[in-house]
């Protein structure tokens, strides 16, 4: 077996940092509480549901996050997750992602959780709300 067949699936842990090393295929975070995830190469996605207080850090590369149902995250990129990363979110809240600038300082910024929708010709539209601006 490839280690990037390989799919790490993390249950119900609390009060714990799991460093992942090497590529696998994907990282799925459920149920957890004040935990913290560091790991190298992702090939598919990090996903993180029902969980609370948690962090996850991609020290290279992850294509895409979800997160669902999980109050308080922070996602840490690398200089190479953060030009080819997305984020599916959903039913959360308190979520934040940080990532280093050109000159190596450390940013971070909310991921919006509150959206304007509007009926615009026949179709809906959606933006994020004003708070995020």
């Amino acid at each position: 077996m490839h280690s990037f067949e390989l799919q790490v699936y993390i249950y119900k842990c609390e009060n714990v940092t799991i460093q992942i090393t090497g590529k696998c295929k994907s990282v799925i975070l459920d149920s957890c509480t004040k935990c913290g995830v560091v790991f190298d190469n992702v090939i598919s996605a990090c996903e993180v549901v029902n969980c609370k207080r948690v962090q996850v850090q991609a020290t290279g590369s992850c294509p895409s996050f979800s997160i669902d149902k999980t109050d308080g995250i922070v996602v840490h990129l690398s200089n190479e997750a953060v030009s080819e990363s997305s984020f599916v979110t959903s039913k959360s809240s308190e979520m934040n992602v940080s990532w280093p600038d050109a000159d190596g300082e450390i940013k971070e910024a909310p991921i919006p959780e509150q959206f304007m929708h509007k009926m615009v010709n026949g179709s809906v539209t959606s933006q994020v709300s004003d708070l995020y601006h």
